[in-house]
C-alpha cells in the first residue's frame, strides 16, 4: 500500500515549521512508510524578511538574514526546490516543472506579493523594503545619499507585517537625527487607516511619540497614484504631498499559484475557516499565514502559530483522534519605535491589543528574535513561547 502523501506549498515561515511540526507528530507513521510529508518552494534559499527592516534603515549585511532551506528542514521531509504552478483542488494535483504530483493532505502557505505597481507612479517614484532584500538595500542607498528635503513614509493596504510602516518612520528619524541632519528633513507619514495605527491602543502611544519626534502625521490617505516628475503622490481624498524621498509598504495580493488555480479572492486571498485553518469548502485543505482571508494580521508571527495548529489538525485527522484544534487568534508582532524602545502588539480574537509602555526590555526580545528565528523553524521553540504567551489553541474534542 502507498503511503499517504502531505503536501506544503511554501517555504516561507510557515511552510518550513509546519513541515517540520508534521514528521515529528507523526514520526511512528513515517518511520513506517504510511506517510510522506512533501515541501515545494521556489526558491533554494529560506529568508528571514524581518531582517529587511535592518537592511532598510541600518545597512545590515543582507546574507545574514538567509540560510538554506534544506538545512532548516527535518531529513525526513521531502523537499522539492521547485514551484507549484497550479493547484486543481478537484483532482488533488499538483502542477509544477517536473510533472504532476497527487496528495492526500495539503496545506496552502504561499504567503503575499507585494505589488507596488498596482499603483500607478509607485514602483518608479518609491523605494521599498517588502520586495526583497535587493529593494532594502537599495532603500539604505537612497537614505544614505539623502542630504536633506522631504521624506515622505507611505503606507497601502492591505499589507504585511502591520508594524513596519510606522517602525520605518521612526528609524527613519532617528537615523537622519544621529546624522545631524534633523533640522534639514521633514518626515511625514501618511496612513490609509484613521490613526497612526489600526489598533486604537498602540495608536495611543505611537501618536504623541510622532509629535514628539515631528514626524508629520495624515491619515486617511489612500494612495490613487504618484506623479514621478512632479514628485507628488495623490490620494483618492484629494489630498497630495510632495517628496524629495518617497519611501513604501506596496500594496499586496495573493500569490500567482491562487490567481492560476482560481483559489482565491478577487486579491487571491484564500478563504480559510479562522479557528482550524482549513480552506472552506474542502476536507483535506489547509491555509496559513499571509495566504488566508482572515482578517487578522499578515505576519510570521501569525505564520508561525496557524503552523503549529493546521499541523495539529492535519495530524489528529490522519491519526482519527477526534480533537479538533482551534486558533485562538493570538498575535504578538514587536514594534520597534527607535532609540532603543519598543513594544509588542498581542492580542487574540476575542482581545485587542493593549496600551503599553516602549521598553528597552521588548527592543532587546524583538532583536533577539533574529538569532532564535532559525532554531523556531525547526519546532525546538515552541514550548518556551507558549510559557511567556499561552498557547495559541483550544482544543475540541469532537465524535469519532
Amino acid at each position: 500500500m502507498s503511503p499517504k502523501r502531505i503536501s506544503v506549498i511554501g517555504g516561507g515561515t510557515g511552510g518550513t515549521l509546519l513541515a517540520n511540526k508534521l514528521v515529528s507528530l507523526l514520526k511512528g507513521e513515517v518511520a513506517r512508510g504510511e506517510v510522506e510529508v512533501h515541501l515545494f518552494t521556489e526558491s533554494t534559499e529560506h529568508v528571514f524578511s524581518p531582517g529587511n527592516i535592518d537592511i532598510a534603515f541600518r545597512g545590515a549585511r543582507p546574507e545574514s538574514f538567509r540560510r538554506r532551506e534544506g538545512a532548516l528542514l527535518d531529513r525526513r521531509v521531502v523537499l522539492h526546490e521547485n514551484a507549484v504552478s497550479r493547484v486543481d483542488l478537484a483532482n488533488r494535483a499538483l502542477f509544477h516543472d517536473s510533472g504532476v504530483i497527487n496528495y492526500d493532505y495539503l496545506v496552502l502557505a504561499t504567503g503575499s506579493v507585494a505589488r507596488p505597481d498596482i499603483i500607478p507612479g509607485l514602483k518608479e517614484s518609491s523605494y521599498n523594503f517588502h520586495t526583497g532584500q535587493e529593494d532594502a538595500g537599495r532603500t539604505w542607498e537612497a537614505l544614505s545619499r539623502f542630504v536633506g528635503g522631504r521624506i515622505v513614509v507611505l503606507t497601502n493596504i492591505p499589507h504585511k507585517c502591520p508594524p513596519s510602516p510606522v517602525e520605518a518612520a521612526f528609524l527613519i528619524e532617528e537615523l537622519i537625527r544621529k546624522r545631524g541632519m534633523r533640522d534639514r528633513v521633514e518626515i511625514s507619514y501618511a496612513t490609509p487607516y484613521t490613526r497612526a495605527y489600526p489598533a486604537p491602543a498602540i495608536a495611543e502611544v505611537v501618536e504623541p511619540m510622532m509629535e514628539e519626534r515631528g514626524i508629520r502625521l495624515y491619515t486617511m490617505f489612500n494612495t490613487d497614484y504618484v506623479d514621478p516628475k512632479a514628485k507628488k503622490v495623490y490620494s483618492i481624498e484629494g489630498e497630495e504631498l510632495e517628496f524629495d524621498l518617497l519611501i513604501t509598504v506596496p500594496p499586496h495580493r495573493g500569490a500567482d499559484v491562487v490567481f492560476r488555480s482560481e483559489m482565491g479572492d478577487s486579491e487571491g486571498w484564500i478563504p480559510t475557516d479562522k479557528e482550524t485553518m482549513r480552506h472552506e469548502g474542502s476536507d483535506d485543505v489547509y491555509v496559513i499565514g499571509d495566504a488566508t482571508n482572515i482578517p487578522i494580521s499578515k505576519s510570521g508571527v501569525v505564520a508561525h502559530l496557524e503552523a503549529i495548529v493546521a499541523a495539529e489538525n492535519v495530524a489528529s485527522d490522519f491519526l482519527g483522534t477526534g480533537k479538533v484544534y482551534c486558533y485562538t487568534g493570538r498575535i504578538n508582532c514587536p514594534l520597534e519605535l527607535g532609540d532603543s524602545r519598543a513594544v509588542f502588539v498581542s492580542a487574540t480574537y476575542e482581545k485587542p491589543p493593549a496600551r503599553q509602555r516602549p521598553s528597552v526590555a521588548k527592543y532587546l526580545m524583538k532583536r533577539a528574535f533574529a538569532s532564535v528565528y532559525w532554531e523556531m523553524l525547526k519546532g525546538r521553540l515552541d514550548h518556551v513561547f507558549d510559557l511567556y504567551f499561552g498557547k495559541p489553541y483550544r482544543v475540541k474534542n469532537v465524535a469519532n
